[in-house]
């Protein structure tokens, strides 16, 4: 198709104001209008439209709620594990009760162990929930980061129950018997 079959191209009013030179700012209300040949022949496509769940951000409604929804759960989740810690000698008091092994007298490393292991639950939950309302402030999805928080605290559970569950030599040779 040449220009004589498009039909008469309208050229547009020239601009009496001075275009800006390189480096120099442009005048007010100058705008840059491309040459007539590299003007696009149809409409551009309209810009995308948001979703219509997602906040301006970008970040899904959803992640907010659950996110706060997973901290509180995740500061039950911190309490219950202290409070196993707590009763972890009166559990193993029990179990030596049950299997006839006389009273339990737990290593001296152990009560140190049990407040290490609070202690640790405690700052798991408190990193985690610092974390989680510094990328919810910015705009950015955090649900994900109270269940890291969570396994990394139920991880550490077990590391500091299983290691005061094993400083224990009774234990270790009943369940050592064939």
């Amino acid at each position: 198709m040449t220009a004589s079959d498009e039909g008469p191209r309208e050229t547009p009013p020239e601009d009496p104001r001075p275009r800006p030179q390189f480096g120099e700012l442009a005048p007010e209300g100058w705008s840059w209008q491309p040459p007539p040949e590299q003007r696009p022949r149809h409409n551009p496509p309209p810009p995308p439209a948001s979703r219509p769940a997602a906040s301006p951000g970008g970040v899904p409604r959803w992640d907010r709620p659950l996110t706060l929804a997973l901290l509180i759960l995740g500061l039950l989740g911190a309490t219950f594990a202290a409070s196993v810690l707590i009763a972890l000698p009166d559990a193993v008091q029990l179990l030596y009760t049950q299997q006839n092994l006389g009273t339990y007298v737990p290593a001296a490393s152990v009560a140190p162990l049990l407040v290490l292991g609070m202690v640790l639950q405690g700052l798991i939950w408190l990193v985690t929930a610092g974390v989680s309302v510094w990328l919810l402030v910015r705009g950015r999805r955090a649900f994900y980061l109270p269940l890291v928080g969570a396994a990394v605290s139920l991880v550490a559970l077990f590391v500091v129950m299983s290691l005061a569950i094993t400083s224990d030599p009774t234990l270790l040779e009943f369940y050592s018997r064939p």
